[in-house]
C-alpha cells in the first residue's frame, strides 16, 4: 500500500498533547474510551451506563460494521476518567456520554475532537485517528496482530494487517541489530 494511503494516527506525543488540553471530565473520558477500545464514533455514542461496570472493571462494547464486540476489561486509566466524569454528570438518561439534548451525536464528537486537536497543535487528524492510534501503539508495544484484530473487533485479520505496515517492532529490531 502507498504511504499516502496508510491510516493517519496520533503519535504518543500528539496523544499526550491532545489529552492535556481537554478540561472537561466528560470529554476526557469520551476520548479515552474511544482511544483505549479503538471505537468508531458511533460505537462510543451508543454506550449506555449499563455497559460500564466500574465495580468489576468491565465494559461492554457493541461493534458496528459486523465487528466482534463483547465484554472487555476496563483499563485502569479509563476507569479513573469515567469515575471523575460520572461524579459530575447530571443527566439521568441511559446513555453514557450526553450533551444538553440527550446522547452526544457523531457530529458533536467530531467537532469536539477538532477543537481539542487545534488547541494541541495537531493537524490533519480526525477522531477516527484515535482508533488507528491504538492499533499502532499496541503493535509498537509488542502485541501481536491477532491481539490487535481482536481489540478492534475485526472478524478478518486482513483488515488489521495495514497497521503492520506502519508498526512492526520485530522488523524495526532487525534494522537496529544491523546498525
Amino acid at each position: 500500500m502507498r504511504a499516502d494511503r496508510l491510516p493517519k494516527y496520533l503519535s504518543q506525543d500528539e496523544l499526550h498533547r491532545f489529552f492535556a488540553v481537554i478540561p472537561s471530565p466528560r470529554d476526557r473520558a469520551l476520548f479515552a474510551v474511544i482511544y483505549h477500545y479503538g471505537l468508531r464514533v458511533d460505537e462510543a455514542t451508543m454506550l449506555t451506563l449499563d455497559d460500564v461496570d466500574l465495580k468489576n472493571h468491565r465494559i461492554k462494547i457493541r461493534r458496528l460494521k459486523n465487528g466482534l464486540g463483547g465484554e472487555k476489561p476496563l483499563w485502569r486509566h479509563t476507569a479513573k476518567l469515567l469515575r471523575a466524569y460520572l461524579r459530575v454528570r447530571n443527566d439521568a438518561g441511559p446513555y453514557l456520554f450526553t450533551g444538553r439534548e440527550g446522547p452526544l451525536k457523531k457530529r458533536q464528537v467530531q467537532n469536539l475532537f477538532a477543537k481539542y486537536a487545534r488547541a494541541a497543535g495537531i493537524k490533519g487528524r480526525s477522531v477516527h485517528g484515535l482508533r488507528h492510534s491504538i492499533a499502532v501503539h499496541l503493535l509498537d508495544a509488542g502485541r501481536g496482530i491477532e491481539y490487535v484484530a481482536d481489540h478492534l473487533g475485526h472478524k478478518n485479520i486482513q483488515n488489521t494487517r495495514i497497521y503492520a505496515q506502519i508498526s512492526h517492532p520485530l522488523r524495526e529490531q532487525v534494522f537496529r541489530d544491523l546498525e
